[in-house]
């Protein structure tokens, strides 16, 4: 689903951005897939999401435009605490944008709640 977290790009201009995000699960083990969510008609992007799954631990992921991103399985062991997501990208916007650049969270097993916390956020900005 998408988190709430997004920004509409501009036609022909580039953006770096982050997300930081306090992820939180309903079920020990069950990990947060945070995600991003590319809008049309962009010329190019890449995305790297890294979540953390233990004090010592992450799981990543990579990709660009061609399709959402999404970080890969791997669960928290708490309920009460949140554990970071951190989703950095750059992306190119063409002549004809189309939605949002959306910052996404999925759960890894169907049926478990999984959440982002108020105080996480996106920030992004133009670069030449």
């Amino acid at each position: 689903v998408d988190a709430g977290l997004a920004f509409a790009p501009s036609a022909n201009t580039s953006y770096e951005f982050k997300a930081f995000l306090l992820t939180r699960t309903a079920t020990t083990t069950v990990g947060p897939r945070p995600g991003v969510a590319w809008p049309t008609g962009m010329t190019d992007g890449v995305a790297h999401i890294r979540q953390e799954s233990s004090a010592t631990a992450f799981v990543s992921a990579l990709g660009n435009v061609a399709a959402a991103v999404l970080a890969p399985v791997g669960g928290v062991p708490s309920t009460s605490q949140s554990f970071p997501a951190i989703i950095e990208g750059v992306v190119i916007a063409g002549a004809t944008p189309s939605g949002n650049v959306r910052v996404q969270l999925a759960s890894e097993t169907a049926g478990t709640n999984v959440t982002i916390k108020a105080g996480s956020f996106l920030k992004y900005r133009t670069v030449p």
